[in-house]
């Protein structure tokens, strides 16, 4: 009897001890991960990050996918005034977590002047802004449809904060705030709120060489690089840009005509679907 129960007990052993080897083993980068939720960038050991196109990235996608869609068919089953209640929350939300994301950023140790507000997509925040509050306006939702969105599009396909934990603030941030952009404009053009003009993409073209042009003085200037204008960091997407241009200046003009290409592709493409399943 004492015989057995020894076995039985050995058996205990092993298992706990081959349970809690390949728990630390699954876990213990989220468990090592979540020690610097509150961290910034260069204060995180390498090889925290969720990678590109890795299981934790294809998670975060598929969480946004799901945030967006439910966002759209709320806002397709309401009423005008509800319509536009929920665009101007989306556009006060991602206003109020910028600032929440600097405030972070400076308490983390991080310097808040390399992540003030001028990228491409904090202007896309301030376009949504002023798309909800001039209701029936031109201008913004066709550069909402064929620049920003799908520069958000991008910065969830190839996200900037790969070398983040998954689970980190400013990671959150960055997937939240794209998604709310995607979100804003994807319930707009599915309810047919967004006219197909060819003309008004010229505008999106037009603004995305003066927004360069101004950005890329100041990062002159200041020696920043805000809307990724004088280097790539790493990023896979403009890493190609950079091997095909060579660098430089010619990288920068390499990274407008990108934008420029990219304008005329999503136009065409929403074309096909407007025709294809919204007509």
């Amino acid at each position: 009897m004492t015989k057995t129960i020894k076995i039985l007990c050995s058996k205990k052993l092993v298992i706990f001890i081959v349970t809690f080897s390949l728990y630390k083993k699954e876990y213990k980068p989220i468990i090592v991960g979540m020690r610097y939720f509150w961290t910034h960038t260069d204060k995180i050991p390498e090889g925290l990050g969720y990678g590109q196109f890795t299981k934790k990235h294809f998670i975060w996608i598929a969480i946004m996918a799901v945030f967006v869609a439910s966002i759209v068919f709320i806002y397709s089953h309401m009423d005008m005034q509800g319509r536009i209640l929920l665009l101007r929350s989306i556009g006060a939300t991602l206003i109020i977590i910028d600032i929440i994301k600097l405030i972070l950023i400076a308490a983390s140790g991080g310097d808040v002047y390399e992540f003030l507000p001028l990228e491409l997509c904090s202007f896309a925040s301030y376009s949504i802004v002023c798309d909800s509050i001039w209701i029936g306006n031109t201008i913004f939702p066709i550069m909402l449809l064929t620049l920003f969105m799908p520069a958000a599009f991008m910065a969830v396909l190839f996200p900037t904060t790969s070398t983040l934990p998954a689970v980190n603030f400013y990671t959150i941030h960055q997937f939240l705030y794209h998604g709310l952009i995607i979100a804003y404009v994807v319930a707009k053009f599915v309810c047919k709120e967004i006219p197909l003009d060819y003309p008004g993409v010229w505008k999106s073209i037009f603004y995305v060489i003066l927004l360069a042009s101004v950005i890329f003085v100041i990062d002159k200037i200041f020696h920043k690089d805000f809307m990724f204008l004088v280097d790539d960091y790493n990023n896979p997407l403009l890493k190609v840009i950079t091997k095909v241009t060579g660098g430089g200046f010619a990288y920068t003009v390499g990274l407008v005509l990108f934008c420029i290409f990219m304008i005329q592709v999503f136009y065409i493409l929403f074309k096909i679907i407007n025709m294809l399943f919204l007509a």
